[in-house]
């Protein structure tokens, strides 16, 4: 088993596998850290893949964390378990075959965790407790109390924890609350246990500088010596690289020997864009003094240069330079995200984004969804001037090869094309990005659908400027996805306004004492989204009554249509938006005339997917 020597904190951090056995960890991302206020720390240690969530998709940051969870995470980081001497002390309540057996009696021998009669490990570990431990392991401990006697509950820290923790207070790993209390004895949670650890630098992206070099160094099989990272600088560029500069480096990092009389220098650059790295290497290789200890070093043809991309490697290493060389040319650099499990509500979380999880494709309602379409233009459409049909893509789509079962979107257009034939397909997939949906809400954002519109004016005949239009902000937007649940995140809702939807008369069958586009009044109701065209209803009618044309638009729609509609309405003198969820579509013929009209089928793949909701 190979050894790596260590002298502080950092160093020892650099080497974790950390909380993957105290944290009960499956999921690759967690639904219910947007908001908080260590999501960032979080999901960048969830990204880093030294953290996960719960087997339901969530993280619970602020559940409490158990003794023996918290040993486990600090046995977890340890370089060297072996270190101490055997101790014949036990405990009454710790006993072999114990999930946390080892990790207790390892920090007991090291004396990270004192002796007792018991451990009592299920019981929530304290702040002051966990933090004790962490002084003890990383060798944190102040030079005095002065760090924390302004803490108005100062005297509650017990005098064993005393010197920890006003080390880690001076060393700005902990910090107190808002009521100047930094509360000694009360349970430290999830987050607070990943915010003190984040703290000591332990978590890099993988495919940063210093993430790579710690991916080198654990590819090393040999044992190396301890070492120490160095942000590589214009001043001290020559000492490491031979470089008077920088010029054309992105930015560079060299990985030295702590201690002892060895050549060992590892160095990584990134290459600026535009940069000929090859000329680079060169330069490297011939100016870089592979003596510059004076009397330990390397011959100069034993000075290893190579690059993967605009990323170089260079080594000087007296004992085995090959095996940092074949580490770092079988890394996987790739800029892979963590798959997406959904959580006990079905959703998805990532980068910010909340999304629903849709499943699995079901054939055959994607193939009952094209025979409704063709039974429905087969007995009300034959008059009509143009049958179209598009799909609103769901926030999935634009993650879906990171999702643990992803939906099969080539099939289902596969499905439709082979079984649609009275209707022409508008491709809207492309027009789209994540970005252009809310976080917080499953649908698209209106102010983002210039691209959108675009193309359906390809096939309609029509032409809209999006950026003629008023845009009207709302603060404290929360959408469906927070729905009764507390301290989750707010975004901006905005809507358009012109001439045409401030003048247009809506006529809605649910609603029929409401006439405006936009219901502003929904804005504080439970499904602010509502705020387009007054959300659900079988039917409404929008009436252009200034419109300089005389075309017509029948659109079957989902909720995606809400926000959309209205962008459409200057092109037309009518607008009917129908939604056969909540309407039978036998009774269409009672109610709408679709003679020389254009018919646009609008439909999200949910809806698609779990076409029976179609009546």
């Amino acid at each position: 088993m190979k050894k790596r020597h260590v002298k502080s904190a950092v160093a020892v951090l650099t080497v974790f596998a950390l909380l993957l056995s105290s944290f009960s960890v499956f999921g690759a991302s967690a639904s219910d850290i947007g908001g908080h206020w260590a999501e960032d720390i979080i999901a960048k240690w969830i990204g880093a893949e030294k953290i996960n969530g719960y087997p339901d998709g969530t993280f619970k940051p602020d559940n409490p964390v158990t003794r023996a969870e918290f040993v486990q995470i600090l046995y977890n980081v340890l370089p060297d378990r072996t270190a101490a001497e055997e101790t014949g002390h036990t405990f009454t309540d710790v006993s072999e075959g114990d999930w946390y057996y080892e990790s207790v009696m390892a920090l007991l021998q090291l004396g990270i965790v004192a002796e007792g009669e018991t451990f009592e490990p299920e019981s929530y570990i304290t702040r002051q407790d966990a933090m004790t431990m962490i002084g003890r392991a990383f060798y944190v401990r102040g030079l005095d109390t002065a760090a924390v006697e302004g803490f108005a509950d100062y005297g509650e820290i017990s005098d064993y924890a005393l010197d920890y923790v006003a080390g880690l207070v001076e060393q700005g790993l902990v910090g107190g609350y808002e009521d100047n209390t930094i509360r000694p004895l009360a349970q430290i949670t999830r987050a607070e246990s990943v915010k003190i650890l984040d703290g000591l630098d332990l978590v890099h992206d993988k495919n940063s500088l210093e993430g790579i070099m710690e991916r080198i160094n654990d590819g090393v099989e040999e044992q190396i010596p301890m070492v120490a990272n160095i942000t590589i600088t214009d001043e001290n560029a020559e000492y490491y690289l031979g470089l008077k500069n920088l010029d054309g480096i992105e930015e560079a990092l060299a990985s030295e020997a702590m201690i002892g009389s060895i050549a060992h220098s590892v160095c990584l650059v990134r290459a600026a864009e535009g940069t000929d790295v090859e000329a680079l290497k060169e330069e490297i290789r011939t100016s870089v003094n592979p003596r510059k200890w004076i009397c330990v070093g390397v011959e100069r043809d034993e000075v290893i240069v190579e690059n993967r991309g605009n990323l170089i490697l260079m080594v000087i290493d007296q004992t085995n330079p090959q095996a940092y060389l074949d580490s770092f040319m079988a890394l996987d650099l790739s800029e892979e995200k963590p798959v997406l499990v959904p959580d006990e509500n079905d959703l998805l979380y990532t980068d910010g984004y909340y999304l629903d999880y849709i499943g699995e494709l079901r054939p055959q309602s994607v193939e009952n969804f094209a025979n409704k379409v063709e039974s429905l233009v087969a007995q009300y459409m034959q008059n009509s001037t143009g049958i179209y049909y598009a799909i609103a893509p769901s926030k999935n789509y634009f993650v879906n090869d990171r999702v643990q079962t992803p939906f099969d979107y080539d099939q289902m257009l596969s499905i439709l094309s082979e079984n649609i034939t009275s209707a022409q397909y508008i491709n809207l997939f492309d027009t789209l990005t994540l970005e252009d949906y809310y976080k917080t809400d499953p649908h698209w954002r209106q102010e983002r659908l210039q691209k959108t519109v675009n193309r359906l004016g390809e096939s309609l005949g029509f032409m809209t400027d999006l950026s003629a239009y008023q845009a009207n902000t709302v603060e404290g937007f929360i959408g469906q996805h927070g729905y009764n649940k507390e301290n989750f995140p707010s975004e901006e809702l905005v809507y358009l306004t012109n001439d045409a939807i401030n003048n247009a008369v809506v006529d809605n069958m649910q609603e029929p004492d409401f006439k405006q586009v936009y219901n502003l009044d929904k804005l504080s109701s439970s499904s602010p989204y509502d705020v387009f065209l007054s959300g659900p209803t079988p039917l409404e009618t929008i009436t252009n009554n200034s419109a300089e044309t005389d075309k017509e638009l029948v659109i079957f729609r989902d909720s995606s249509t809400s926000s959309l509609a209205p962008l459409l309405i200057e092109n037309y003198k009518t607008i009917t938006l129908v939604d056969i969820r909540y309407m039978m579509s036998a009774m269409l013929g009672d109610y709408v005339n679709f003679d020389g009209k254009d018919v646009l089928f609008l439909y999200g793949e949910q809806v698609i997917n779990f076409s029976e909701m179609l009546r």
